[in-house]
């Protein structure tokens, strides 16, 4: 994906240059900007950091937490009947998780009814805490029954072990986050050149677009490594 995005923005650059050159005009009049051209340089550079805030850092980091509780510490497995049926420590450490879960997924249903306190001020869901940070709270709600699970089955012996387990998928993905910085840079220099508005593209159609940019990526390389080199590994 890091040669595509690449490539990507090479080949916008080349769009924004032959279209400076033929004058291409923007809808509000103006022409397509060069990125090539020192003003665009001068731009690029003193935003390459902003550019870069603004991809999914943390909400990346959080997903694969999320993922990697669940994968090491076997309660994935166990949720789709991949343990012993016969194994009395494995089905108490199961019905334990499952009711932590349930505890947790209760204790958000209850703040963001209303009066909740996942609500904002005005008595919403959208715009209140749930809204900014209800992928935070699914970390915590699948992370403690994961954490509960892997110690109680055995899968997590101490401290040390959790932490690994809970960074695992982490440091299998380790390469998207360069994809991130580069992926940025190209969602950047597509909304420099205001390319959207040139085409015509709507607001809600511009958000589920950079989505798919940020995300793409790493659903390939969850896909990667967790089936095909899996798969490729029991052969």
């Amino acid at each position: 994906m890091n040669s595509l995005y690449l490539l990507l923005l090479a080949l916008l650059v080349l769009f924004s240059w032959v279209g400076n050159i033929y004058a291409l005009p923007l809808p509000d009049g103006s022409v397509c900007p060069n990125l090539l051209s020192e003003e665009s340089v001068r731009w690029f550079v003193r935003h390459s950091i902003d550019n870069v805030s603004e991809a999914p850092f943390v909400e990346a980091l959080l997903a694969l937490i999320i993922i990697g509780s669940l994968r090491s510490s076997g309660l994935l497995a166990a949720l789709i009947h991949r343990v012993p049926s016969d194994a009395r420590r494995y089905r108490y450490a199961l019905r334990t998780a499952l009711a932590v879960l349930a505890i947790g997924v209760c204790i958000v249903l209850v703040g963001i009814t209303p009066g909740g306190n996942l609500r904002s001020v005005t008595g919403h869901v959208a715009g209140g805490p749930f809204a900014s940070g209800w992928l935070f709270l699914l970390a915590q709600v699948v992370g403690v029954p994961s954490i509960v699970y892997g110690y109680m089955s055995g899968h997590w012996r101490n401290g040390r072990e959790i932490f690994i387990g809970l960074s695992s998928e982490i440091a299998s993905c380790a390469s998207y986050f360069v994809t991130l910085v580069i992926a940025s840079q190209l969602v950047a220099a597509v909304q420099y050149i205001r390319l959207f508005e040139l085409l015509a593209v709507s607001p809600i159609v511009q958000h589920v677009i950079v989505a798919l940019v940020y995300a793409i990526p790493l659903i390939v390389l969850l896909v990667i490594n967790n089936f095909i080199n899996e798969s490729s590994s029991t052969k």
